[in-house]
C-alpha cells in the first residue's frame, strides 16, 4: 500500500468549514456561500477548502447535506401524521435550517448551483415520503388513484403558500391543509 501524499486532513478544519458554510447560508443566503467567504469565515486557506470541495457546486451540495434530516415517519402511522411530518419539515427547513433568503433564491433561480443542490436535497426527502404514501395506497388506506407525488408536493407547497400569503405560518394552518388533503385521498371518496 502506498502512503497518502501530503498532510492528513484536519478534522477541526473540516468542522470549521462545514459550520462556516451553513452559517453563511443561513445568515446571508446562498450567494454568500463560496470558497473565499467560507475560507475567510472558517479561518483557513482557500486551498484547504478546495482540498475538500472541488468547486462551489460541491460545497453547496455538501452544505445542504449537513442540514438536519428528521427520520421519516413510521410506515404504520396514519396518512394524517405523515402529512403533518411534511408540513413540519417544510417549516423547519425554511425557518430554521435555510432561512427565507435561500428559498427566495430557489424560486427566482438566482443561483443555479444552489437551486440544483436544493432540488436534489428536497427530491430525496419527498421521494422517500412518496414511497410511504404508495405503500398506504397499496394497503388500501388511501384511494387507489391518489398520486403520491402530488400529495407530497401539495403538502410542501402549502407551507410556501402560507408563507407568501401571511408572512409566517399561522397557528393551526397545518390542520386545515391536512383536512383538505385527507378529504381528497380517503378511500370511498372517489371522483364523481
Amino acid at each position: 500500500m502506498v502512503p497518502a501524499r501530503g498532510r492528513p486532513r484536519d478534522a477541526e478544519a473540516d468542522d470549521r468549514i462545514a459550520r462556516a458554510a451553513v452559517d453563511l447560508l443561513r445568515d446571508e443566503g446562498p450567494a454568500a456561500v463560496h470558497i473565499d467567504a467560507v475560507a475567510s469565515r472558517a479561518k483557513v486557506a482557500r486551498t484547504t477548502v478546495y482540498r475538500r470541495y472541488r468547486n462551489r457546486a460541491a460545497l453547496l451540495a455538501a452544505t445542504l447535506g449537513q442540514l438536519a434530516e428528521a427520520p421519516l415517519p413510521s410506515p404504520d402511522l396514519p396518512l394524517q401524521d405523515k402529512l403533518r411530518w411534511v408540513l413540519e419539515q417544510a417549516l423547519e427547513l425554511v425557518e430554521v435550517e435555510l432561512g427565507r433568503g435561500a428559498i427566495a433564491a430557489v424560486l427566482a433561480d438566482a443561483d443555479p448551483d444552489f437551486t440544483a443542490a436544493f432540488r436534489e436535497h428536497l427530491v430525496r426527502q419527498l421521494t422517500a415520503l412518496q414511497e410511504r404514501i404508495d405503500a398506504d395506497i397499496t394497503a388500501g388506506r388511501i384511494r387507489a388513484e391518489t398520486d403520491a407525488e402530488a400529495v407530497a408536493g401539495l403538502a410542501f407547497g402549502a407551507y410556501l403558500g402560507e408563507l407568501l400569503r401571511h408572512g409566517r405560518a399561522r397557528p393551526g394552518w397545518s390542520d386545515g391543509v391536512i383536512e383538505v388533503l385527507l378529504n381528497g385521498t380517503s378511500p370511498g371518496r372517489g371522483r364523481p
